[in-house]
């Protein structure tokens, strides 16, 4: 028979390897916790995958500047760290963004501001032209303007004016209108494309104002300011010459009767 130093032993033999048991399942779950940690923050920080070539939204500047105006909480849902496609014309070319303005002279305090994934891209920006970026929606800064990032330069616009179904009108007509009411001549033309006849009077840096022809010398507030969709279509007017413009109306400018934007030279 074991005497009792023996059973004293074995029982403390027992117990050591009980202990060693417990400190190694210890040492497993705090294995298994340890790596679960590691993963959570590997995927926490791990880049998200835009994707680029379905864009959440395809817009105009004007449209995301009004929705924000609007509602700036339903507006952050829809875009905030969202790939949105948005068509605007370039403002300023700065050192490291480029700002995109509203055709609509309401919204002339707001701006997308675009910060390109590829910095050198920054060159291919003209001031005056029309162009679509397509990046991650970052909601609005302290002034209001609405910057967008990781972007890079579309090879379509977002939105396209219907140049084929343009509303015909006449010039003298459609001057008349928005002179004697702006609101009833906005619910007629404004957000549709039209398409007229007129002499071009002044050309700007940027843009081309026309007159109709039944202005005379007293008429000082009946010009229509005309921004091109492509700068190198205002190269195609010369003042006194007549032109046959299409392009998007949007309600009354600040110093003209009516603007028209994103238009082209009809052949």
């Amino acid at each position: 028979m074991a005497n009792d130093a023996e059973v004293q032993l074995a029982v403390d033999q027992a117990m050591k390897d009980q202990k060693k048991q417990k400190r190694k399942k210890k040492l497993i779950i705090f294995g298994v916790i340890l790596a679960v940690i590691v993963v959570i923050i590997v995927v926490a920080n791990r880049p998200k995958d835009y994707n680029f070539d379905q864009p959440a939204a395809r817009v105009t500047v004007d449209t995301v500047m009004t929705d924000f105006k609007n509602d700036a909480a339903n507006a952050s849902e829809k875009y905030s760290d969202k790939v949105i496609a948005v068509t605007g014309q370039v403002g300023t070319i700065q050192d490291e963004y480029v700002t995109l303005r509203a055709y609509d002279d309401d919204l002339w305090l707001y701006n997308v501001n675009v910060y390109m994934e590829n910095n050198q891209d920054l060159k291919k920006f003209k001031v005056g032209d029309t162009v679509t970026i397509e990046g991650v929606c970052d909601d609005t800064d302290l002034f209001g303007d609405v910057d967008v990032k990781k972007c890079v330069i579309a090879d379509q616009f977002a939105t396209v004016p219907d140049y084929d179904g343009a509303q015909k009108v006449k010039i003298n007509d459609f001057v008349k209108r928005y002179k004697e009411n702006q609101v009833k001549a906005d619910e007629k033309y404004k957000g549709k494309t039209v398409q007229f006849t007129a002499k071009v009077t002044h050309v700007a840096d940027e843009y081309a104002v026309v007159e109709p022809f039944n202005a005379d010398v007293w008429d000082w507030d009946c010009d229509v300011q005309i921004c091109f969709e492509d700068m190198d279509d205002l190269k195609k007017v010369t003042e006194g010459k007549t032109v046959t413009i299409v392009g998007e109306c949007y309600g009354q400018a600040d110093m003209y009767t009516a603007k028209i934007c994103r238009a082209i030279v009809k052949k």
